[in-house]
C-alpha cells in the first residue's frame, strides 16, 4: 500500500508539472521574457547605484527578516481532488507516506525562490558591516531550514483543526522573531528556535497518530492553491475551466454609467461590457492595479529618466497585449447569441476601451515621472505612444484572426 501511495502522488505530480509546463508556453513567451530581462537588469543597475548611498537609521535586518518570514510560509500542496473523500477514505491509514510526499513536494517548489531573494540583501548587509556577515550566513540557513519544519507543523495543527489563520499568523511572528534575534541582535540564539520547532514536530506527531484525516479541509486547500494558479495564467491564455467570479467594487461605479436613449446600442454595447467586464473581475483588475504600482515604484526608485521611461513603456506593452482575454470572453460569449452584432463593432468597443486603459495608466506613469525628472516631463509622451502602437498592432490582429474565422 505504501507504494501504492507512492505510485497515486508521483502520478498526480508528474500530471501538474505536464499542465505546468503546456501553460510555461504561454506565460513566458518571447515578450514577456524579454520584459523580464529588461526588468531584472534595471533593478541590478538601480541596486547598485542604491548601495552606494545606503540610506542610515533604518533598521534593514527588521524589514528583511519580516519579508523572508512571510515568504518562508509555503503552502502545503497535496494534490488532492475533489472525489478522493469518497474513493480515497478506505486508503486513509495509509495516507502518511503520501503527506510526507506531499510535504518535500511543497518544499522544493518554492524553495528555489527563496534561495534566490535571500541573494538580494546579501550585498546590502557586506555593505553595511561586513565583520558581522556570519550572522547573514546563518540566517539564510535558517531561512532555508525553517519553512521544511514549518509544513511538518502546518500539517500537524491542521489535523487538530486549527485555523489557517492562526497558523499562518502564529508562524509569522515566531519565524520573524527567530530571524531578527540572528540577523537583527546578532546573536546565535535564535537558532534554539529552529530546534525547538523541530522538537514540537515529533511532540505534535505523536499526538495526531489517531487523528482522522480532514478530506474536506485539504481538498478545499488544495483547490483554492490550483485555481490562484489558473487566475494568474489566465492573464495570458484562456483557461477554460477557470470559474469566473465578480466583486461589486461600488466606489467605481461612477465610470460605469449604463448606457440610456440613443446610447443604448450596438455601438455603445461592447465597451460597457469590457469595462463592466474588467471593473466587476476579481482578478484582472487587482492584477493590473498591482503591475502599475509595482512599475510607478520601480519609476520613483531608480528616478533614472532613460530607465524611468523604459521600465513605464514596458509594463504599458505588456499590460495591454494580456488583456486579450476580456475580448474571447464578450466576443464568444454570450452576449453575441442574445443581441447579435458584427464583429466589427466587438473589436471596435474593445479598441475604445484598451485606449481608456492605456490613458489612466499613461497619466498615472507620467504624474510618476514627473515627480522624479520634472525638467523631462514631455518624454513621458513615449509612454502613450507605445501603448497607442501596441493597441494598433493589437485590433490589426483580431481583425486578422476574425477574417481567418469567417472564411
Amino acid at each position: 500500500m505504501i507504494n501504492e501511495a507512492t505510485t497515486l502522488f508521483r502520478k498526480r505530480q508528474k500530471a501538474i508539472r505536464k499542465e505546468k509546463n503546456y501553460y510555461n508556453k504561454f506565460i513566458f513567451n518571447g515578450h514577456f521574457t524579454v520584459f523580464l530581462l529588461i526588468l531584472f537588469g534595471a533593478f541590478i543597475m538601480g541596486y547598485g547605484e542604491w548601495l552606494k548611498h545606503i540610506p542610515q537609521h533604518i533598521d534593514y535586518a527588521l524589514i528583511t527578516s519580516i519579508i523572508i518570514a512571510l515568504l518562508s510560509l509555503f503552502p502545503l500542496r497535496t494534490l488532492l481532488k475533489e472525489a478522493d473523500q469518497i474513493f480515497l477514505l478506505p486508503f486513509e491509514k495509509y495516507m502518511k507516506r503520501y503527506m510526507i510526499l506531499s510535504i518535500n513536494y511543497s518544499y522544493f517548489t518554492r524553495i528555489m525562490m527563496l534561495l534566490l531573494i535571500l541573494i538580494v540583501p546579501f550585498p546590502l548587509f557586506y555593505q553595511l558591516s561586513e565583520s558581522n556577515i556570519q550572522y547573514y550566513i546563518a540566517f539564510a540557513l535558517v531561512a532555508l531550514i525553517t519553512p521544511y519544519l514549518v509544513l511538518h507543523l502546518r500539517w500537524c495543527l491542521y489535523q487538530l483543526g486549527v485555523s489557517t489563520w492562526i497558523v499562518n499568523v502564529s508562524f509569522f511572528i515566531i519565524l520573524s522573531l527567530n530571524f531578527y534575534i540572528i540577523l537583527g541582535l546578532h546573536s546565535y540564539l535564535g537558532i534554539l528556535i529552529t530546534i525547538a520547532m523541530a522538537v514540537l514536530i515529533v511532540v505534535l506527531k505523536g499526538k495526531v497518530v489517531k487523528q482522522l484525516y480532514p478530506w474536506e479541509r485539504m481538498i478545499a486547500i488544495e483547490q483554492r492553491h490550483h485555481t490562484n494558479y489558473y487566475k494568474f495564467v489566465n492573464m495570458f491564455t484562456d483557461v477554460k475551466h477557470l470559474r469566473e467570479t465578480a466583486v461589486r467594487r461600488s466606489y467605481l461605479d461612477f465610470i460605469l454609467p449604463v448606457p440610456k436613449g440613443k446610447k443604448f446600442n450596438a455601438n455603445q454595447m461592447y465597451l460597457y461590457l469590457f469595462m463592466r467586464s474588467f471593473v466587476r473581475g476579481r482578478d484582472a483588475f487587482s492584477i493590473i492595479i498591482r503591475l502599475m504600482l509595482i512599475a510607478v515604484v520601480l519609476i520613483i526608485w531608480l528616478s533614472h529618466p532613460i530607465v524611468g521611461i523604459l521600465i513605464g513603456s514596458l509594463f504599458m506593452y505588456i499590460t495591454l497585449l494580456q488583456m486579450s482575454q476580456f475580448y474571447t470572453q464578450q466576443a464568444y460569449g454570450l452576449w453575441p447569441q442574445v443581441w447579435p452584432a458584427p464583429d466589427t463593432i466587438v473589436i471596435k468597443g474593445y479598441e475604445k476601451f484598451l485606449y481608456r486603459l492605456m490613458i489612466v495608466m499613461g497619466v498615472v506613469f507620467t504624474i510618476a515621472f514627473s515627480i522624479m525628472n520634472p525638467t523631462l516631463f514631455f518624454f513621458s509622451i513615449v509612454f502613450f505612444l507605445v501603448g497607442y502602437l501596441t493597441i494598433r498592432s493589437t485590433i490589426k490582429k483580431l481583425k486578422y484572426q476574425e477574417t481567418l474565422l469567417r472564411d
